[in-house]
């Protein structure tokens, strides 16, 4: 059994998102586990989405049965194979290594590890969160609790559910820069003091 066998990863991706964007991280995320499922919005051509990378017989291109982004992930959630499951969105700019990292962290005990987005690891890895953008799981505890919660900010809401459950969420040692500009910010940062 292969070191990447037991890790799926779940990318949604909406209509909009530059396919490059889609490729690069399937380039990687092909390398470093045994299985990606990108799931697209229902009005997307699935044509247009097919992963055109060495590898993509691994990738699963389904189209997700609700409207949110919740539904896109926990679509991808129920769906996926392995007991290790990663979700990244397509603007993450993914460098080789970096799911592996999460893979040890998860393998070591953490049932959720949570990537921050910037140019470093936060200051203050005390404060548990969700990145929305890069979040590991071990999929049975995360199915357990209901998966991703439903809301305007689906990562805030989740980061409560699990820390209710009486979880917690460890920080990754690294930060992942994102493509474009974090939409709604202020609001994402509202909304954790509620």
């Amino acid at each position: 059994m292969s070191f990447f066998s037991g890790l799926s990863i779940v990318i949604p991706a909406r209509k909009d998102e530059p396919p490059a964007w889609v490729q690069d991280l399937i380039r990687i995320a092909r390398n470093e586990s045994s299985e990606v499922i990108l799931v697209i919005e229902r009005n997307a051509d699935p044509i247009a989405m097919r992963p055109s990378v060495a590898g993509a017989e691994r990738v699963r291109v389904l189209t997700q049965q609700g409207t949110t982004k919740a539904d896109a992930l926990n679509f991808g959630l129920e769906v996926a194979k392995n007991p290790l499951v990663v979700f990244l969105d397509a603007d993450v700019q993914l460098e080789a290594g970096q799911l592996t990292e999460v893979r040890v962290l998860l393998g070591e005990g953490s049932p959720f590890v949570s990537v921050p987005y910037g140019s470093r690891p936060p200051p203050f890895p005390v404060i548990s969160f969700v990145s929305g953008w890069f979040f590991g799981s071990k999929r049975s505890p995360f199915l357990e609790i209901g998966g991703w919660a439903e809301g305007f900010v689906e990562d805030v809401e989740t980061c409560k559910r699990i820390l209710q459950s009486g979880h917690t969420i460890r920080t990754a040692p690294f930060a992942v820069k994102l493509r474009r500009p974090v939409r709604n910010p202020i609001v994402k940062g509202l909304a954790t003091l509620r």
